[in-house]
């Protein structure tokens, strides 16, 4: 068995691994192949394990029953590992009452099934004698991948896409660069790092052998140096609150160990990161290798670990009352002594800057106007990055509202929210009565996610049901070593455990695991479609002219709710036709200003004034901060104006140069109540332009309404 034990958390690993590396699933377009095939692996999982207990179950009893031993693997997941299917079924319902968008609703649903699915395998395969130490393995190779390749990164050793936030506001980064890694976004990877620097201390406190406290010691200080490279004060924060958080939980022996561990990795993070921050990326320079900062890096983390089994070994049967006194001291000292190393430059971003905390005050407030909108239920999937340009005060960019627990608010409403925390709160129980120190890791997160939009990365989600699965038997590994619950045995093990089989499953149970296969299948076909589609559209990028059409027809036939492929396709085939799949697309998106403002350019194409006026007028109603957007709708009136002059329309050519004259005076008008929020939004040269042109047109209207009027007379 653990061969199969082995199988298992190798897959688990690499779809961690993988998660992490995707951009951290943030995207749903990558997401969608791994759901169907993670959905499809945890139906086979349940097959398989109910396969291993049947074959057992022949090798003491020669009558068997094949369904019961089939269904094995379902009947032995806890209740609350289905708890998250509930948020999908709520996406579902969210269907049925007019969502802000179709497609994202559908594609929450799928991700909570994908989500709902990765729990409930992880916990088929923990019967499985051995798989916890798999699990375990797991979560640590994808935190040195993730951890590892940030800091190669910023040393120059690999190259991904905007692996850092590079600015000059000093608001934003204190050194000009924060590490965002292979997620793309610093404040999700520093709550990450916070997360895994937390459960490594709590390993190395515990650690039984030598070679498990050794892994430990080696990746404490990498995480904290990533911790503080991405330079996210929500993510220290939360960090510091979890810190304190595993001091009340440990006993006496472990506090000691607990201080001591911690001072001595604030003395190596505090000197690799004086060693390192000068290496990182800045402004245009070109990524450069780091050879010399590297090696003395390897140096710093060898030393480290050596002081940290010197620690140990020290430790050993140590305790008392003035050890903790002295530990305390030490810890204070190890905060000096870090203080002095590091750089005055970051010591800045503790003590000041917090012009972010105010913009995200406006986007809650804003939030909760919309939320008031539609309380109880929600609009579905996206509704902030859908919605929030209808409402926002002032002009920010605010595709996320920045906050988990305040985007679900959103889409599900307060029954959904309240179904969300019922959800936490019963797989968190779990951990709670079989080892609360497993508490620090997932609270991390999800403190942390109420101040960001975490929980929109499907990695965030892995991690913490991973995390979760693995404290959830009553005795964790480092004190049973057994990875099960006491009093049960192993899936595959003994007679008394086959005997079990032939008592007839509750009949709940049984429904249960049906209905969620049913589920799966379902999810797991609009998965497969929509990951058709994405490839569809991804070979019309690369085809040639004649044959993008076709290609992105095929991905509307995929996938008939995907706004960005209709646009295209409405760019390549005649005006009528674009008409008609715009129009097709607004049934999905009725709000979407993307969807607006194209179907005013193809009316626009056909000459229809009144059309193309009404269309743009309601997408800048729609998002009147969008600076790109006032500009093309004026621009194109503004053009339309000048070609029904051409034509002799003049009526038509007057009604389009009244209409691009009323949309820059609410252009400049947004503009000055912008600057009364103490914020910038000015006209563009080319809106600026195109309004100037629009008062000689009107000019030269209103001269040849004077000469007709002559010839009239004469």
């Amino acid at each position: 068995m653990a061969v199969i034990a082995g199988a298992a958390g190798l897959l688990f690993t690499g779809l961690m691994i993988l998660s992490a590396f995707r951009y951290g699933m943030f995207f749903d377009e990558n997401f969608y192949r791994w759901e169907w095939i993670l959905m499809a692996a945890t139906v086979i999982s349940g097959w398989v394990t109910g396969y291993l207990k049947l074959r057992q179950q022949r090798r003491y009893e020669h009558e068997i029953q094949a369904g019961a031993g089939l269904w094995t693997g379902w009947f032995h997941v806890p209740p609350e590992a289905y708890a998250p299917l509930a948020l999908a079924f709520l996406y579902g319902c969210s269907l049925l009452n007019g969502p802000a968008s179709v497609l994202a609703t559908v594609e929450q649903a799928l991700r909570w099934s994908a989500y709902t699915a990765f729990l409930i395998s992880g916990y088929m395969w923990l019967r499985i004698d051995g798989f916890r130490s798999w699990l375990l393995f797991a979560l640590q190779a994808s935190g040195i991948f993730l951890m590892g390749g940030a800091l190669a990164a910023w040393l120059g050793w690999i190259e991904f896409p905007e692996m850092f936030m590079i600015t000059g506001d000093s608001s934003l980064s204190a050194v000009g660069a924060r590490l965002a890694g292979f997620i793309q976004y610093p404040n999700a990877l520093g709550a990450i790092a916070g997360a895994y620097l937390l459960w490594n201390l709590l390993l190395a406190i515990r650690a039984g052998n030598y070679r498990a406290f050794l892994i430990t010691a080696v990746l404490m200080v990498p995480l904290a140096l990533v911790l503080l490279l991405t330079e996210s004060r929500a993510a220290w924060l939360t960090t510091a609150a979890g810190w304190l958080a595993g001091l009340v939980l440990a006993n006496r022996e472990q506090r000691v160990k607990w201080l001591i561990y911690t001072g001595w990795m604030l003395i190596g993070t505090g000197a690799a990161y004086r060693l390192v921050v000068g290496a990182g990326p800045h402004g245009n320079q070109a990524v450069v290798v780091h050879t010399e900062e590297t090696l003395w890096l390897l140096v710093i983390l060898l030393v480290s670990a050596a002081g940290f089994s010197l620690l140990r070994t020290g430790l050993a049967g140590s305790a008392g009352r003035k050890l903790e006194i002295a530990a305390w001291s030490g810890l204070g000292a190890a905060f000096l002594v870090m203080a002095l190393l590091l750089p005055a430059v970051i010591q800045g971003r503790l003590s000041g800057q917090f012009q972010t905390a105010g913009a995200r005050t406006m986007f809650y407030k804003d939030a909760w106007s919309l939320f008031l909108d539609t309380p109880l239920f929600g609009r579905g999937g996206d509704t902030w990055r859908m919605l929030f340009t209808q409402i926002q005060t002032y002009p920010y960019i605010g595709n996320e509202v920045h906050s988990g627990y305040l985007e679900l608010l959103l889409n599900l409403g307060a029954a959904g929210l309240i179904i969300f925390l019922i959800m936490l709160i019963l797989l968190l129980r779990r951990v709670w009565k079989n080892d609360r120190a497993g508490l620090l890791p997932a609270g991390v997160l999800l403190a942390h996610a109420a101040v960001d939009f975490d929980m929109s990365f499907g990695y965030y989600w892995l991690l913490l049901f991973a995390w979760i699965i693995y404290y959830s038997p009553k005795v964790a590994e480092q004190a049973s070593g057994s990875g099960r619950d006491p009093g049960e045995e192993p899936l595959l093990h003994s007679s008394p455990a086959v005997k079990a089989l032939k008592k007839p499953a509750p009949g709940w149970r049984a429904l249960l695991g049906l209905a969620t296969v049913l589920v799966f299948a379902a999810a797991s076909l609009y998965s497969w479609r929509f990951d058709k589609s994405v490839q569809h559209r991804m070979d019309a990028v690369e085809a040639a002219e004649g044959q993008q059409i076709s290609l992105l027809e095929q991905a509307l036939a995929a996938n008939p709710y995907w706004s960005r492929v209709r646009i295209e396709l409405s760019l390549l085939v005649p005006p009528n036709e674009g008409l008609e799949q715009l129009k097709k697309g607004l049934r999905y998106e009725p709000q979407s200003v993307p969807l607006l403002s194209a179907l005013g350019r193809t009316y626009a194409q056909l000459g229809d004034v009144a059309q193309t006026a009404d269309y743009f007028r309601l997408a800048l109603a729609y998002d009147h901060y969008d600076r790109g957007n006032q500009t093309g709708a004026i621009v194109v009136m503004a053009g339309l104006a000048r070609d029904k002059q051409a034509e002799g329309q003049v009526d038509e050519s007057l009604h389009a140069a009244q209409t691009a004259l009323a949309f820059f005076a609410a252009f400049k008008d947004q503009g000055i109540a912008a600057r009364l929020g103490g914020r910038e939004f000015e006209v563009t040269p080319e809106s600026q332009e195109a309004a100037d042109d629009m008062l000689v047109l009107l000019d030269e209207l209103q001269a040849g309404e004077t000469e007709a009027g002559k010839q009239e007379g004469k």
